[in-house]
């Protein structure tokens, strides 16, 4: 099984029984709940009811899903639970829980279907949570130490890519039937297995994730048919992959390939990735499986290169190297991209490395981890009262100044203009809130 929008091959039958859920909105109208700059759901006094009436466990919404009451929690318009919490990010603690999160979104499905869809939401975010955290930790595993015989691990990732897949197509307003819990013994295999666990991904906002791929798809992909592949880097670009290989081809009416890389410089510089000549390692990416994958798909095609964000364009290049070495093309894409260097360094310029790259700016690492640190102090007050909620106007009114930006240095093509003047033509839709800049550059 490749990660392969198309070809999903079945789960194990001890892990398929789950209900499919209400009837979901058309994934191409976008998502069905607002979220917040981080990506979390609020979820309403009247949801959190009809979930005590539908039986879930309070201890088990305490632990995924934090109380943000107000100082009089009776007041029922305060009364709100936020949609991620420390369990969120720390996933390897939450794994004991996993089985218990899965029957809850069962039980709510059958009990209030279709009347808590922030609920329903905050549930199924933590689902794929758990999933694309623990594929990606063996998908790390088994790139640095992979053993040649009797190794499970090559099977549990094929299923946990397969989980993640499913909640992410959840997510987005498809049907899921499953399995949104890991086979016991994956289970197990993930609980003893400690290095590769990550904090957050930097893209798993499903609103933002789905305009993208909306865009992606009607403007990108939809012109050109000789694009059939999509490459997309972790850790950041995870959730967007998994998401992809359901979104794409129901947007698209045809197949698209989807392929993972582990490949990054900002917070990966203790792994080796280039070697002599500027080269890349392609073993250092992926396990050996995964990279005969990729080395098939990519021959002789055009791949769309997606990353999460661009800063110096270091991870661009070396995606676009990696397809050029395997005999493909790369056109590449940046979901966000780090205007605020323009600002900064007259001579920055990654015109060479993003070919696509968005006018959406960046979430600065250092907001992300300010705003990630509330959640793991399980201080819900503080994220709501963090300044970074309140930025001063709107994404689309940010975009167009990028562009203005764009256009005053002079180093991009006809061809480039031309795409991100159709992008902020299509942000005009877009539901997301505007993004704050850090303070040492809002100073500058």
């Amino acid at each position: 099984m490749t990660t392969t929008a198309t070809t999903v091959s079945p789960p194990p039958r001890a892990n398929t029984a789950h209900p499919t859920g209400p009837t979901l909105p058309d994934p191409r109208a976008g998502s069905a709940v607002a979220c917040d700059l981080l990506g979390l759901v609020h979820i309403p006094a009247s949801e959190l009811r009809l979930a005590a009436r539908a039986g879930l466990d309070p201890a088990l919404l305490d632990a995924f899903l934090p109380d943000a009451s107000g100082p009089r929690p009776e007041a029922g318009a305060r009364h709100i639970r936020l949609g991620r919490g420390p369990a969120y990010y720390q996933p390897r603690t939450a794994l004991p829980s996993w089985a218990a999160l899965g029957e809850a979104l069962g039980r709510l499905d059958r009990q209030a279907p279709g009347q808590a869809p922030a609920l329903r939401h905050a549930l199924l975010d933590n689902l794929h949570n758990l999933a694309a955290a623990g594929a990606y930790t063996l998908w790390h595993g088994l790139t640095d130490r992979p053993r040649l015989t009797d190794d499970p691990r090559p099977a549990a990732l094929e299923r946990l890519l397969e989980i993640a897949t499913s909640t992410a197509a959840a997510l987005h307003g498809h049907r899921a039937a499953g399995p949104f819990a890991p086979h016991p013994g994956d289970l197990a295999l993930l609980q003893a297995h400690e290095a590769g666990w990550r904090t957050f991904r930097e893209l798993d906002n499903t609103v933002k994730i789905g305009n993208e791929l909306r865009f992606l798809a009607e403007h990108v992909l939809a012109p050109q048919p000789d694009i059939t592949t999509v490459l997309a880097p972790l850790y950041g670009s995870l959730s967007l992959a998994l998401t992809a290989r359901t979104v794409l081809p129901a947007l698209l009416g045809r197949p698209i390939d989807v392929h993972l890389v582990r490949l990054g410089f900002h917070d990966q510089g203790n792994v080796a990735y280039l070697g002599a000549g500027g080269t890349v390692r392609h073993r250092a990416t992926a396990p050996r499986a995964y990279r005969d994958r990729l080395t098939a798909a990519a021959r002789d095609t055009t791949v769309l290169v997606i990353d999460d964000n661009v800063g110096y364009g270091s991870t661009l290049r070396a995606a676009r190297a990696l397809v050029e070495q395997l005999g493909g093309r790369a056109v590449t894409r940046s979901v966000e991209s780090a205007w605020t260097l323009y600002h900064r360094s007259g001579r920055h310029d990654i015109a060479d490395a993003a070919d696509l790259p968005s006018l959406r700016p960046n979430l600065h690492h250092s907001i992300q981890k300010r705003l990630t640190g509330h959640l793991l102090r399980g201080d819900a007050g503080a994220y709501l009262r963090d300044g970074a909620h309140r930025a001063a106007g709107t994404l689309h009114r940010q975009m167009a100044s990028s562009f203005d930006l764009v256009v005053s240095t002079g180093t991009w093509t006809t061809a480039q203009l031309a795409a991100m003047r159709t992008e902020l033509a299509h942000a005009a839709t877009w539901n997301e809130p505007p993004v704050p800049r850090p303070a040492a550059l809002a100073a500058a």
